[in-house]
């Protein structure tokens, strides 16, 4: 446990084997005593550096009196007010192993599924009123500790959470995503919990009150980034929350799955191009060598199905730091050539002409458009392959729009969603301290088993 008095100077406290049982139901978080006669030692820096020089004992031998029963009456402790917290703007200069706390509000959540190691993991996004929201993870048994509480509690609220010892994730290769990486709406990265983290739920502090008001202030934007943010199998999709506008040079910075904005010149990357591909008319897999449209067996969706013509072209997005190559597909593409893809098909692969491309041209030039991109996840190139989601005339209207069930180009990998374990126990609390014949507040920090 951790023990605060009216200074609200901090102390760690321990209980041992029996005891623990028979503190079980005394010791309650948030809650003043007065205690006397703990054994004190001093603290263990082997493990980092602990909260106070001494550390306590509790056994049979302490008097511990809730303050409701000393006589003569005392008052309550007033709710604690110190917390070391890391704002969100700051997680990418914790170093590598560091755990730090974070003070923040629920925006959504995934049901538990399973990583690629085979342990069970829930994915939150969390966020501060400075709106910069965070992937967070939670894995094993804190998904039965918390995770499942959290999520329950989204149905009727945004709740209010105080992460303590949190850490960002190591990446595949085992080491900690690099400092100079961009971490502004990075959800890959995000935040993850270790074996000694505790998670407290609308906890008492003035700091959480604050945040609260902040979110009832902001409910009708919180709801819609909700929406935003989830997917059509109740998934969470990753998006920022406001519209940040990334410069064409920085877009290599980008996590593959992201999704961002950025105002550019649009032109087609080369007038004599392929404007039409064959694809599998259900699995939409593409045939690029294939010209003719035909009945044929797919070997990827292991069905009789139809070559189809689909409409995909690259374009070519300039801004005042640089240029790139994006893919623009189905039909937002046949919007911006003012044709469908059966006519592009006719066009180019029967009659061997040359599309029109006028309109077009007169669409795109001279013009900047606001422009939704996501980098997707490539087996081969480590650069990423970008798509255009939507692109709007800043000076207009929308020209088109991607819907947010996208089938992307060039991206599998679908991961299978497990229902979330049972709920077993209440998530842990945490209390305050004390000294002399010491009135304290009572934190208790109750870790997961040792196999998390």
């Amino acid at each position: 446990m951790v023990l605060q008095d009216e200074e609200e100077n901090q102390v760690e406290c321990v209980i041992f084997n029996a005891e623990i049982m028979h503190f079980a139901d005394l010791f309650r978080p948030f809650h003043t005593y007065l205690m006397s006669v703990a054994q004190v030692k001093e603290s263990n820096y082997m493990y980092g550096n602990p909260l106070n020089k001494f550390t306590w004992t509790i056994d049979r031998c302490t008097i511990v009196e809730p303050i409701e029963t000393v006589n003569p009456p005392e008052e309550p402790l007033p709710p604690p007010t110190r917390l070391n917290l890391t704002p969100f703007g700051n997680f990418e200069y914790q170093p590598e192993g560091s755990e730090f706390d974070v003070l923040a509000i629920v925006l959504n959540a995934s049901p538990s599924t399973y990583a690629s190691n085979g342990r069970r993991i829930q994915d939150f996004i969390i966020m501060d009123d400075h709106k910069k929201p965070t992937k967070f993870t939670l894995w094993e048994e804190f998904i039965d500790h918390d995770g499942n509480k959290l999520l329950e509690l989204l149905k009727k609220e945004y709740p209010i959470i105080l992460a303590k010892k949190v850490a960002r994730p190591k990446s595949s290769s085992g080491k900690t995503p690099q400092m100079h990486t961009r971490w502004s709406n990075k959800f890959n990265t995000g935040l993850t919990n270790r074996f000694s983290t505790t998670i407290e739920i609308n906890p008492p502090y003035p700091q959480a009150n604050v945040l609260r008001t902040w979110a009832q202030q902001n409910e009708q934007m919180l709801i819609a980034y909700t929406m935003k943010s989830t997917g059509p199998t109740c998934s969470l999709l990753f998006v920022p929350f406001e519209e940040e506008i990334v410069p064409i040079a920085e877009i290599r910075q980008q996590n593959p799955g992201q999704i961002f904005y950025i105002h550019a010149e649009v032109a087609l990357q080369n007038e004599n191009q392929r404007f039409c591909i064959l694809a599998c008319s259900d699995c939409k897999q593409h045939f690029t060598r294939a010209f003719s449209r035909r009945k044929f067996y797919c070997t990827n969706c292991r069905q009789a199905t139809q070559l189809v013509p689909r409409c995909q072209f690259e374009m070519t997005l300039t801004d005042q730091s640089g240029s790139t190559t994006t893919t623009i597909v189905d039909e937002y593409a046949e919007k911006t050539l003012f044709l469908t893809s059966k006519e592009i098909y006719d066009i180019c692969n029967v009659k061997k002409g040359l599309l029109p491309l006028a309109n077009a041209q007169k669409l795109l030039t001279g013009k900047i458009f606001k422009i939704q991109i996501k980098k997707l996840f490539t087996r081969n190139n480590e650069a990423g392959k970008l798509v255009i989601l939507s692109f709007i005339d800043k000076s207009n209207s929308v020209v088109s729009q991607m819907p947010a069930t996208i089938k992307d180009v060039a991206e599998g990998s679908k991961q299978k969603i497990e229902p979330a374990a049972p709920e077993k126990q209440e998530h842990p609390h945490i209390t305050t301290k004390g000294n002399g014949s010491y009135k304290c507040n009572a934190e208790m920090k109750i870790s997961p088993p040792k196999n998390c």
